[in-house]
């Protein structure tokens, strides 16, 4: 008995498809797709030429006239730009700037006397190495003629994009009652922000005298409107050691927590009014408390806060 046959299915094409594929020009569907022959001399504009030999689009020269062929392209990019061309963007300028954070009068509550604090610093240089300064003091200007500075002057190198490793020497002075009294110190510390946008300025110190003391200050804008600004702040000293020149003792020596209300007339000048407590601890505070002095501070503050 014979297997039984099985017939194919014929699906039936249109004849004029096919008539009009074998009527079609060979380079047409090149043409269509884009993929001309290198060798012809259709008109090309340069950023496709470019891509066609397979480099990357270029923005920096102008647009080159339409046509142009693949040849006349090619010397084209390698002329200079024209006179009127914008330069380009300089990423080596030297930067200055100047940060005068607290300029304030200062009302100590308990006994009313008048102070003038400070805090300042500034840089110079370029995106990654800068020559950095920091200043800060207070001086009582009513009744007994005394007060206290440091000068930091310190070579900066931004290790990460939001962190400074900073390196020095500190000059403090201070005087009272006709004395005075002055030390240098190697400063070593880092700078920066924090996430969440605290901003930290830790250093040690290591006096001429062979003192370390270390100091911890931390801050954080809050910002109630555009231009109002509330600032907490904190600030913390410690030392390794006895310092009995300096009435310290070794461990956590004070704390000051300051809270201060700004409103920005613009974002480099500012007014602000605010609020410092500041106390003596652990055997600093022992020691002054053995002298007869105070170890608690409350002030009322008000002053100004600008940059250029």
């Amino acid at each position: 008995m014979s297997a039984p046959e099985v017939s194919t299915p014929v699906i039936p094409v249109p004849l004029f498809l096919l008539a009009a594929t074998a009527l079609m020009p060979c380079g047409a569907l090149a043409q269509d797709r884009g993929d001309m022959p290198e060798t012809s001399d259709r008109p090309m504009h340069y950023e496709s030429a470019r891509q066609h030999e397979g480099e990357p689009p270029s923005v920096e020269n102008p647009p080159v006239p339409e046509g142009m062929t693949l040849e006349e392209a090619f010397k084209y990019a390698e002329t200079p730009p024209p006179s009127d061309y914008p330069r380009t963007v300089p990423d080596d300028r030297v930067y200055v700037f100047t940060f005068i954070e607290q300029l304030e009068y200062r009302l100590e509550a308990d006994d009313a006397s008048d102070h003038l604090g400070w805090e300042a610093q500034g840089w110079v240089g370029k995106d990654f190495h800068k020559f950095w300064w920091k200043q800060e003091g207070e001086a009582v200007f009513e009744g007994t003629d005394e007060g206290e500075s440091e000068t930091d002057l310190l070579y900066s190198r931004l290790i990460t994009p939001f962190w400074n490793l900073q390196a020095g020497v500190q000059y403090a002075n201070g005087w009272e009652g006709g004395s005075y009294e002055d030390r240098w110190s190697a400063v070593a510390g880092v700078q920066g922000l924090a996430p969440y946008k605290f901003e930290l300025d830790n250093a040690l110190y290591l006096s001429e005298d062979g003192d370390v003391t270390v100091e911890f200050e931390g801050e954080y804008d809050l910002r109630i409107t555009q231009r109002l600004v509330l600032q907490p702040r904190a600030e913390l000293a410690v030392a390794a050691q006895d310092i009995s020149e300096r009435s310290l003792g070794a461990g956590l020596t004070d704390v000051s927590l300051d809270l201060r209300l700004r409103y920005e007339i613009r974002r480099e000048f500012a007014p602000y009014v605010g609020i410092r407590y500041r106390t003596l601890t652990g055997e600093t505070e022992d020691i002054a408390d053995a002298a007869g002095q105070e170890s608690d501070f409350l002030y009322f503050m008000g002053g100004l806060r600008f940059a250029f």
